[in-house]
């Protein structure tokens, strides 16, 4: 019965904290790499899943201290770490989230 309780607790509260930085949505996908193509964001996840997103159609806010890139789960939102930032030219461009 202790074990039922522990585990609901561990589903429910996530006691040991989110995987994800502070500021990026705790259900968002991390990316394995995230490119331009013409005026698209091209994403690929770590599952493999390619998106293709209109750069019109995407908040895109960046990331002081992650070594990751994140996607919002209704592909709204691209959190980006600050090498990708400056890879696709949108340094100094975009809203940081510490």
């Amino acid at each position: 019965m202790l074990v039922i309780f522990l585990a609901i607790g561990f589903v429910f509260f996530d006691p040991l904290g989110s995987k994800n930085p502070e500021g990026v949505d705790t259900d968002a996908f991390e990316l394995r790499s995230v490119t331009m193509s013409g005026d698209d964001y091209e994403v690929v996840t770590y599952d493999d899943d390619l998106f293709v997103l209109s750069a019109d159609n995407v908040e895109v806010l960046g990331l002081e201290d992650s070594g990751r890139d994140f996607m919002s789960r209704d592909e709204s939102t691209l959190w980006l770490k600050p090498d990708t930032a400056e890879r696709l030219g949108l340094a100094g461009e975009i809203d940081m989230v510490s």
